[in-house]
């Protein structure tokens, strides 16, 4: 599958952690290796709604991956429940 602007995909963390994110940009040449401009979705989808173009960062192109549909929901999944447990750690 083809990274291009829209493609939904898989960027890791320098933690090692797989992070959803939107494609706004193909591999492009970067200053000292080539790279693909990401955003988060929630970015992306305003982007689109604003008729303008998403603020991204320049990620790695080693380190990112086309998302395959099960992919995606498997990991806002964990992200959702990730999330939940932090704020209940932080009310306890």
């Amino acid at each position: 599958m083809t990274i291009e602007p829209g493609s939904q995909v898989l960027v890791r963390a320098a933690g090692g952690e797989a992070l959803p994110r939107r494609a706004v940009s193909g591999i492009e040449r970067g200053l000292d290796f080539p790279v693909v401009w990401v955003c988060q979705q929630d970015e992306w989808e305003a982007a689109q709604s604003e008729d303008r173009d998403p603020e991204a960062v320049p990620w790695p192109a080693e380190d990112v991956t086309p998302a395959t549909d099960e992919q995606d929901e498997n990991e806002i999944a964990f992200r959702v429940v990730e999330e939940a447990t932090d704020d209940d750690a932080a009310l306890s």
